[in-house]
C-alpha cells in the first residue's frame, strides 16, 4: 500500500504554466512574432530551480549511509526519467530534416546527419553543428534539448558531492555561480553562449537545494498564499511582459521570485478542482517541452508548403494544440507504459530504496508526488 499520497500540485501547475509560456516565447521566435512571451526562456531557471529542490526532496534520506543508491543507480533512474521522451523527439526531428532535405532537393550529408542523431540520443551537444542540420543549435534537431543536458550534469555534480554538508555546498555554488550568470548573462543553447549554461543551471538548481536544505528556518509568514499569488503574478508579468528585461531583472527573477515561488508552491495547497488541472499540467510539461520543437518544425513545414506562405495568426494555434495533444499522446501511449517496463524488469535499479515518507516524482524539471514504494 505505501506511504499516503502527498501532491505538491501546485508546483505542477506551476511547471505546466512554465513549459506553455516556453513554447509560446518559441513560437513567436520563430514566426517572428517578437513581442510574444518574449522573457518566457527565464522558465528554464525556474525549472532548474525545481529540480534542485524536488531531488533532494526524493533522495536527500538515500545519499548516504546503509541503502543508499549508487551513482550507477541514480544515474540510470535519471536517464529512465528523461530520455524516452528525448528519444522520440529526436526521431520526430530526424524524419523532418531528412524530409525536408529530400523535398527541397537539399543536400543533407549523411555523415551530419548520423552525427546529430547519435549526439541527440546521447544527449551529448553537437558544438560543431552546420545549419543543414539545425546548428547553430548544440542540439541542432531539438534546440530545448540543451537544457536537459544541463540538467543530467548538475545532477551528477550533485550526486558527486553528497557527501559533502549540503547546505555549505549550496551557499557555496550559489556565491559562485550567480555573480558568473551576472557577468556574462543566460546562455547554454548555442556554441557562443554554451559555457555560460554551466553558472546558469548551477545557481538555480542549487537554489533549490538550498529551500530544501534551509526549509525549516524559513518562515512561513513569508511563503504563505500570498506569497505563492504574487510570486505568480511575478512569473506571468515578466514572461509575458513585451519587452526583454535587463539582467538585473533576469537575476532578480533567479535568486528571489523563483525561490519564492517554489517554497511557497510547497506550502500551498490546492481545492481539489484546481489540483486536477494542476497535476494534468505537470505531466504534460516535460514531454510538451521535449516535443514541441519538432511538432513545430512539421506543422511549419507542411503548412508553408501547403500555403507557401508563413502566417502566424494561424500557425501559432495549430502547433499550440498539436503540440500538446501529441504530448500527451506520447506521455500515455510511449513514456509512461516504457518506464512501468522497465521498472518491472530491472526492479534493484529503479525500485532499490524504500523511504517511509513520500517522495516526488523526480522529472528533471519538478515533480509529480508519489508514494515511495510506488516511484518509478
Amino acid at each position: 500500500m505505501g506511504a499516503p499520497r502527498h501532491h505538491y500540485a501546485a508546483l505542477d501547475g506551476v511547471r505546466g504554466f512554465a513549459a506553455l509560456s516556453v513554447m509560446i516565447f518559441h513560437l513567436g521566435h520563430w514566426l517572428d512574432v517578437p513581442e510574444l512571451a518574449v522573457n518566457s526562456g527565464l522558465a528554464v531557471d525556474l525549472f532548474f530551480c525545481l529540480s534542485g529542490y524536488v531531488l533532494t526532496l526524493s533522495y536527500g534520506m538515500r545519499m548516504m549511509g546503509q541503502g543508499s543508491l549508487s551513482t550507477g543507480q541514480f544515474l540510470f533512474r535519471r536517464l529512465v526519467r528523461l530520455m524516452p521522451v528525448i528519444v522520440v523527439a529526436t526521431i520526430v526531428g530526424a524524419a523532418y530534416v531528412l524530409s525536408r532535405g529530400h523535398l527541397n532537393g537539399e543536400v543533407v550529408s549523411y555523415g551530419v546527419f548520423l552525427t546529430a542523431v547519435m549526439l541527440s540520443l546521447l544527449d551529448i551537444p553537437y558544438l560543431s553543428a552546420p545549419r543543414e542540420v539545425g546548428g547553430p543549435q548544440v542540439f541542432p534537431l531539438n534546440g530545448p534539448q540543451y537544457s536537459l543536458f544541463l540538467e543530467i550534469f548538475i545532477n551528477l555534480f550533485w550526486w558527486a558531492t553528497r557527501r559533502l554538508d549540503q547546505r555549505y555546498l549550496s551557499l557555496a555554488v550559489i556565491v559562485i555561480c550567480l555573480p558568473l550568470v551576472g557577468i556574462y548573462g543566460l546562455g547554454g543553447d548555442v556554441p557562443a553562449t554554451f559555457l555560460s549554461g554551466f553558472p546558469r543551471v548551477g545557481a538555480s538548481f542549487f537554489i533549490g537545494v538550498a529551500l530544501y536544505r534551509f526549509a525549516p528556518v524559513i518562515p512561513a509568514a513569508i511563503t504563505g498564499r500570498m506569497t505563492f499569488v504574487t510570486s505568480l503574478s511575478v512569473m506571468a508579468l515578466l514572461f509575458f511582459w513585451p519587452y526583454a528585461v535587463p539582467r538585473g531583472v533576469e537575476l532578480a527573477w533567479i535568486a528571489v521570485f523563483s525561490p519564492l515561488l517554489v517554497i511557497s508552491g510547497a506550502r500551498v495547497r490546492l481545492s481539489p478542482g484546481l489540483s486536477r488541472m494542476s497535476l494534468l499540467g505537470g505531466e504534460l510539461s516535460y514531454p510538451l517541452y521535449a516535443l514541441h520543437y519538432p511538432v513545430f518544425c512539421w506543422v511549419n513545414g507542411l503548412f508553408h508548403a501547403t500555403m507557401h506562405a508563413r502566417m502566424a495568426q494561424i500557425e501559432i494555434p495549430l502547433v499550440f494544440v498539436m503540440a500538446i495533444a501529441i504530448s500527451f499522446g506520447v506521455l500515455k501511449g510511449i513514456d509512461e507504459p516504457l518506464r512501468q517496463v522497465i521498472s518491472r524488469r530491472y526492479p534493484g535499479k529503479i525500485a532499490a530504496v524504500r523511504a517511509p515518507a513520500p517522495v516526488v516524482y523526480p522529472v528533471g524539471e519538478t515533480s509529480i508526488a508519489i508514494p515511495a514504494r510506488q516511484e518509478r
